[in-house]
């Protein structure tokens, strides 16, 4: 259902700083007001909250009961696949007076939608990113979104786990992958997997690598990068095993990745910045020698959205808030003979910061 507070605060933005209206079009950000999500197709359907009065949706005369009971919006501006949606547009908005300076999500939305709203309005209208809008209100966890979080991270860690048990030479990537996707239909049945991926061996240094049908063998690093998903909010986590003992080379890397891990998560507090956390991390590593082996940001905001603000990144001066959420991810990567990286999911608070995955970061040999 529509969510009163969170509509609120975004029109309040929308009044300080110029802005005649939102546009959300079915993405997270739609789910994160609205409380309900659809496809987009080729027939342009989206929420438009303006900056005074009540939000109204536009979408396909046969969605339009479906559209009122999930999200309790009674203001709805419908049409027929023949008459198409800028005249019912047009007319729901004959009475507009607030501007024509719209902000729309970019990465979400098409130039579709900018074109119906353009045409409702009369033409030409003035395009605002809306991310950074949205990402101020929802970077900072409530505290049922921080449950929905921690549940998350607890099915993350038992699919580690059951990819752990099954750990041997000859066993496949793939049933490893089938493993966790078993352990958290039992767990947590009502949870959904939003992406998994299991590396071993040299590919283990391919940090987005995928799962394939590999066989471990004897000497193998492997990697689980995984998450759950409860009521919509995800968790991501990452952990690396040896299938026996590791050269010198590689031990030092796990030791260093595992201290850069911990040195972050001690770090989080409120008022630091994003950029504070990924030095605190990168510096480990690049002091141990391995600096150019960290090739990523050190982690990235998880929410309604794998990859949601803020991002753990130099440069990135967001000053970290409580009920912040993101991932603590170092990691080195040997081009050609393998990669470690140990992945954590963190919540701000009050005084510190609460690492909501707990699966073991020491490095075991299976």
């Amino acid at each position: 259902m529509l969510n009163r507070v969170r509509l609120q605060k975004l029109q309040a933005l929308a009044e300080s700083n110029g802005i005649a209206a939102f546009v959300m079009v079915p993405s997270a950000s739609l789910v994160y007001l609205a409380g309900f999500d659809m496809k987009q197709s080729e027939r342009p359907a989206f929420l438009i909250v303006p900056q005074r009065g009540e939000a109204s949706f536009l979408c396909p005369h046969f969605e339009a009961e479906r559209v009122r009971r999930d999200s309790g919006i009674a203001e709805l501006a419908t049409y027929t696949d023949e008459e198409g949606p800028t005249s019912a547009l047009t007319k729901a908005l004959s009475g507009w007076n607030l501007g024509k300076r719209v902000a729309f999500e970019y990465r979400a939305c098409r130039l579709l939608e900018y074109d119906v709203m353009a045409q409702a309005l009369g033409g030409q209208i003035e395009m605002v990113d809306a991310r950074p809008y949205l990402a101020e209100l929802r970077m900072a966890k409530d505290k049922e979104e921080q449950a929905y979080l921690k549940t998350a991270a607890q099915a993350a860690d038992i699919m580690v786990e059951a990819i752990r048990q099954k750990l041997a030479p000859g066993v496949s990537e793939r049933l490893l992958h089938e493993a966790a996707v078993q352990a958290l239909a039992e767990a947590y049945p009502e949870a959904t997997i939003p992406f998994l991926s299991i590396a071993s061996g040299e590919r283990t240094s391919l940090p987005h690598a995928g799962t394939s049908d590999r066989k471990l063998e004897a000497g193998d690093l492997v990697w689980a990068d995984l998450g759950a998903s409860i009521n919509g909010y995800v968790s991501d986590i990452t952990r690396t095993f040896a299938m026996g003992p590791l050269d010198e080379e590689l031990a030092r890397a796990y030791e260093l990745v595992l201290a850069a891990n911990r040195a972050a998560c001690q770090a989080a507090k409120p008022n630091v910045t994003a950029a504070y956390l990924d030095e605190v991390a990168r510096a480990v590593i690049r002091d141990g020698g391995f600096g150019d082996k960290f090739t990523h940001r050190t982690g990235h905001g998880i929410g309604l959205e794998i990859h949601e603000e803020p991002y753990i990144v130099a440069g990135n001066k967001t000053i970290l808030q409580p009920g912040h959420a993101f991932t603590i991810e170092p990691g080195i990567y040997l081009p050609g003979k393998g990669g470690i990286r140990i992945e954590d999911d963190v919540i701000i608070t009050e005084t510190g910061a609460d690492v909501i995955t707990t699966y073991q970061r020491d490095l075991r040999n299976c």
